[in-house]
């Protein structure tokens, strides 16, 4: 059984929600910053990840509203960049830090499978074109590697 693209967008928000209550149970800030040197107050963890629910909340809504291009594109972009490339930072922190990354369970059990649904239901029903959902998992990418530079790991000087 199939679900239409833009049905299926509407459990990215949940998604992201799930997963954030998984880091704040499972001690993400203490680890973050364990593993960055700099500490992550509990501010700071909940209102960027509840700031970036509502932007993807935003996002699905306007996608699946307008079914315009530009608002597909952003909307799996931020996707990307939130669920996707975050299951790959996760699962990356592992060995790179040599102990279990919070947010790991959801990354692996929802947010990698989530992704790939989502992808594949809008090439299968040509939402978007190949190029455009490679663009937009590389423009998520991007974004989620500043957000851990930056945010997390404080590079460049100008993390909080």
């Amino acid at each position: 059984m199939t679900c239409s693209f833009y049905r299926l967008i509407w459990l990215l928000p949940a998604a992201f929600a799930v997963h954030v209550i998984e880091e704040y149970l499972t001690g993400y800030p203490a680890y973050a910053g364990t593993v960055s040197g700099y500490p992550m107050g509990l501010p700071t963890f909940l209102g960027s990840n509840i700031l970036f629910i509502l932007i993807m909340l935003l996002l699905t809504r306007w996608t699946a509203a307008t079914r315009k291009p530009n608002a597909v594109f952003w909307m799996l972009a931020w996707a990307a960049g939130n669920l996707f490339w975050n299951f790959v930072y996760h699962l990356a922190s592992v060995p790179a830090f040599d102990r279990h990354s919070p947010g790991l369970i959801t990354g692996a059990l929802i947010y990698l499978p989530l992704s790939l649904a989502v992808w594949q239901a809008a090439l299968a029903e040509k939402v978007v074109r190949p190029a455009t959902l490679i663009g937009a998992i590389a423009a998520g990418g991007i974004f989620m590697g500043l957000v851990a530079a930056v945010g997390i790991f404080h590079l460049g000087g100008l993390g909080a």
